[in-house]
């Protein structure tokens, strides 16, 4: 069986080829396009990220606790924070008596917060001095705290007849004694 290969020689016929004509004009041109539809889908499509942050409204919380406790609940007033939990409830450390719990975010984002009780358990104050250790004393407004570190984390602690205070977080020790002469007992509006 014999094959006959045929091979032919393109013979120009004097016209451009209509491939040809596309420069590399029309190829950025044709990319700006798919670049500003992608864009414009990017534009339509994206969200702005929220704070993560979730802040809260401490007063009605605060008002509450002040009406019901047997001592003068306190809330920390300095400027920046941003409360993010609140509560005035019994915790399985504290006897069934109600603690005051309220969280913040401070102005340089670092965590403050101040838990108040009349409970006489240890194992309340126990529980709220986790990863601290005692490491002084100091006289704040005529009241003596306990200070407390833990590396990252420290608390002061005062306790009375009437209720135990912590006020712990993340800040600087200097911070944190800040947010103890800043206690408040804010007035009750009846």
């Amino acid at each position: 069986m014999k094959h006959y290969w045929v091979v032919t020689t393109p013979v120009p016929t004097g016209k451009r080829n209509a491939r040809m004509r596309h420069t590399v004009r029309d190829m950025v041109l044709s990319l700006a396009v798919v670049l500003g539809v992608i864009g414009l889908i990017m534009l339509l499509t994206s969200t702005p990220n929220p704070d993560p942050v979730r802040e809260v409204d401490p007063i009605s919380t605060f008002t509450l606790a002040s009406a019901q406790a047997s001592f003068p609940v306190v809330i920390p007033e300095l400027d920046g924070l941003r409360a993010t939990s609140v509560r005035w409830e019994p915790t399985q450390y504290s006897q069934s008596e109600p603690v005051w719990h309220v969280g913040f975010v401070t102005a340089s984002e670092e965590y403050l917060q101040v838990a108040q009780s009349a409970t006489t358990d240890e194992k309340f104050l126990s529980n709220e001095l986790l990863g601290v250790t005692a490491s002084g004393e100091e006289t704040i407004s005529g009241q003596s705290w306990l200070i407390f570190d833990g590396g990252n984390s420290r608390a002061m602690v005062n306790v009375t007849p009437k209720a135990t205070t912590v006020v712990s977080g993340t800040l600087e020790l200097v911070e944190l004694k800040e947010a103890v002469e800043s206690l408040k007992t804010l007035p009750v509006v009846e």
